[in-house]
């Protein structure tokens, strides 16, 4: 299943279901991006913060610049707080 999300805006279950694999590609639906897809979500790590727990997954990026670029999803309360490329 493909979810249209927004970057720092909480979803419930997000993490759980991107852990269980219900969730397989993640669309961000900002109007101003510029359409990505993020495929292959791979669960990478998690560290542990008095405020919640971030984990960080890796994902390979499609949008009209990248075709399968990999990157570092980091999730915390069920919200993508950030991206960044790994090459």
């Amino acid at each position: 299943m493909q979810k249209a999300i927004l970057f720092n805006t909480s979803y419930k279950n997000l993490t759980k279901n991107l852990l269980s694999k219900k969730i397989t590609a993640i669309k961000d639906a900002d109007e101003t991006s510029c359409k990505t897809v993020y495929k292959n979500i791979k669960f990478n790590s998690v560290t542990n913060f008095a405020d919640g727990n971030e984990n960080d997954f890796v994902a390979q990026m499609y949008n009209k610049y990248y075709s399968g670029r990999s990157c570092m999803l980091t999730f915390k309360n069920d919200a993508i707080v950030s991206m960044y490329t790994l090459n």
